[in-house]
């Protein structure tokens, strides 16, 4: 029996995620709304860890550009799903639509469609479809979705850029030490065992290590690709992606990127479904489910229940102690004039300006210690392999 992953929203607004077995993802379904759950998106449960490939966002955006001018242009929903699903540069994204397209014929809602494809509709995609499906614009609904995949797609950038260097860097050091051991090693290898005179410990190590290398590596890439897989099952579950984040929000530097990174995307998805006319509640539950930081997740959670029993954004994000002062004001100050909107797109914007600085200073300050780390790894390994030149009067003799 397969078996599937679901997210449900109990009735005291409280996210849950787990596994179960089930004939079908509708069967689970069922079995869920039973139990008094609220099922937010079911999706089959893979035990392999080589996961199916996602719809990248560039992907998306164009989809969505082109089914929006289709849609301005007067097609129904139906014939705009036709018209692009048609898309064989990208095989995945193809026939989600073409199963979406066949679920529309079949009598269901858009929303309803894409909420089985968890993996390519984001829920606040589905929850602005939905918006859009009530208030009958639909059109202005996804316009407003497409700015703020655009802004999120940006901010993404920001950060791949900032970890292209460092990369780039580490994957130098092993090319010169892969070249080191594997070209440069074996020479001194001959030429010290002409010496017959005992070499210093260090270089023997460094020998012994070169001469056993293609008995380590395998060993070496078997144990590596056994710690990459127990790595990657643990991270899958939901106790290993939250211990993850909460070692990411400990971290000296990276504690602060991750932290102005989540209130930029809780900021920019909050003001996308409150200005497409979601409710507070269901919009702090959707942009929850959103987030990919497990912390800030759980913050949330806590920021929606204090919501439901009467009090103020503001003052839920406060009494967290998670969000800070500055948003916590901004939202405030939006609450009391009834521009709520507009204030969250304005703390988007100045925590993405506050994130684009600190990646620029946690750049500035990784790349300067990978250079010494790479320096003192390929200095060392330099220096021990001539510790017995240094002394090759004595062995000559």
């Amino acid at each position: 029996m397969p078996k599937f992953s679901y997210t449900v929203l109990s009735e005291n607004g409280v996210v849950t995620r787990g596994d179960e077995d089930a004939v079908s993802a509708e069967e689970l379904r069922l079995k869920l709304e039973g139990r008094g759950l609220r099922v937010r998106a079911i999706r089959h449960s893979s035990p392999s860890v080589f996961r199916r490939k996602r719809v990248s966002s560039e992907a998306f955006l164009l989809y969505n550009q082109e089914f929006l001018a289709l849609m301005r242009a007067g097609l129904t929903v139906l014939d705009a799903l036709a018209l692009s699903l048609d898309r064989p540069e990208r095989n995945e994204l193809g026939q989600v639509l073409a199963h979406v397209h066949q679920a529309v014929h079949e009598g269901k809602m858009l929303s309803e469609a894409c909420a089985q494809h968890p993996d390519v509709f984001d829920p606040l995609y589905i929850s602005a479809v939905k918006t859009g499906e009530k208030t009958g614009d639909l059109v202005a609904v996804l316009t407003r979705y497409q700015d703020y995949l655009r802004r999120q797609m940006l901010l993404q950038r920001k950060i791949n850029r900032a970890m292209a260097y460092p990369i780039f860097l580490l994957v130098v050091l092993v090319l010169i030490l892969a070249a080191l051991f594997g070209f440069v090693m074996p020479r001194f290898v001959a030429m010290y065992a002409s010496f017959d005179a005992a070499l210093p410990g260090p270089t023997k190590l460094l020998l012994d290590f070169a001469q056993n290398m293609p008995v380590l590596i395998p060993l070496f890439s078997l144990l590596g690709a056994a710690l990459w897989y127990v790595w990657r099952q643990w991270s899958a579950t939901e106790q290993g992606r939250t211990r993850i984040d909460k070692w990411k929000a400990r971290a000296p530097i990276l504690g602060a990127v991750e932290q102005t990174i989540a209130i930029a995307r809780i900021a920019r998805s909050l003001s996308a479904l409150l200005t497409a006319g979601t409710a507070l509640v269901d919009a702090l539950r959707t942009t929850q489910e959103t987030l990919r930081n497990r912390v800030y997740a759980a913050h949330l959670n806590v920021v929606s229940l204090r919501v439901t029993e009467g009090v103020a954004l503001a003052e839920a994000l406060r009494q967290t102690k998670a969000f800070p002062s500055t948003v916590v004001r901004m939202v405030e100050v939006g609450e009391s004039s009834g521009a709520l909107e507009k204030m969250l797109v304005e703390a988007a914007q100045y925590y993405e300006e506050i994130l684009e600085d600190r990646l620029e200073t946690a750049t500035a300050l990784i790349e300067p210690l990978l250079m010494l780390v790479m320096g003192l790894i390929v200095g060392s390994v330099i220096i021990v392999m001539y510790l017995p030149i240094f002394n090759l009067a004595n062995v000559i003799r």
